[in-house]
């Protein structure tokens, strides 16, 4: 064998003894560890804001409960003195919209029963040119209070007078009732609560 072929044949061992050994090196490293995946982000639709639901007006009282001036003591079988006064006043200025309404005040005897008295004389009114208001006797022991419209930037005052009442003469005895009903359109939201002075007395005729 010549001098040249034994060195290229101890060439080639090496060279393959140097790769033999880098593919064992390569297999024992650990090898550099892999960033782990982030948590995935499911991405949802793009959902619209809720609307919120369509307020509801709040219809709160249109008038406080009202004041009476009392007529005092009724004789069974008499008339009292037309000193009657009811009072009513909104209780903040745009409690009362500007529309038409009206509500109704039915007097009844102390047992409840309206066929024993009746309102008499002519009422009168003194109110705000604004609010266009009447008072009218629907039935003998019914006031209708009406009104055509309202200022919404003041607080608007009712005050009526120039009733009394008469009691016949199987009047209940005792403190007569006074009851406010049928409030509609712009007075739909009654009054502030249930609490009517009584307007007058029946006691026992002469």
């Amino acid at each position: 064998m010549s001098e040249r072929t034994f060195r290229a044949i101890v060439a080639a061992v090496l060279v393959g003894a140097l790769a033999l050994a880098v593919a064992v090196v390569a297999v024992l490293l650990p090898r550099p560890a892999q960033p782990s995946p982030g948590p995935s982000i499911t991405e949802s639709p793009t959902s619209s804001p809720t609307s919120s639901p369509t307020p509801t007006a709040f219809v709160g009282p249109a008038l406080v409960a009202p004041g009476v001036v009392s007529v005092g003591l009724i004789p069974r079988g008499a008339n009292s003195g037309q000193t009657l006064v009811l009072q009513f006043i909104e209780p903040s200025v745009d409690a009362i919209p500007n529309a038409p309404g009206s509500f109704r005040l039915t007097v009844a005897d102390a047992a409840g029963d309206g066929s024993t008295v009746a309102f008499v004389g002519t009422p009168s009114v003194d109110a705000p040119g604004s609010l266009g208001t009447t008072v009218t006797v629907v039935a003998p022991n019914v006031l209708m209070v009406s009104i055509q419209a309202s200022d919404t930037l003041n607080v608007e005052p009712i005050t009526i007078r120039g009733l009394g009442i008469d009691a016949t003469s199987t009047a209940a005895l005792g403190s007569l009732r006074l009851r406010l009903s049928d409030f509609t359109g712009s007075l739909a939201g009654g009054i502030a609560n249930d609490t009517v002075p009584s307007p007058g007395t029946v006691v026992p005729g002469p």
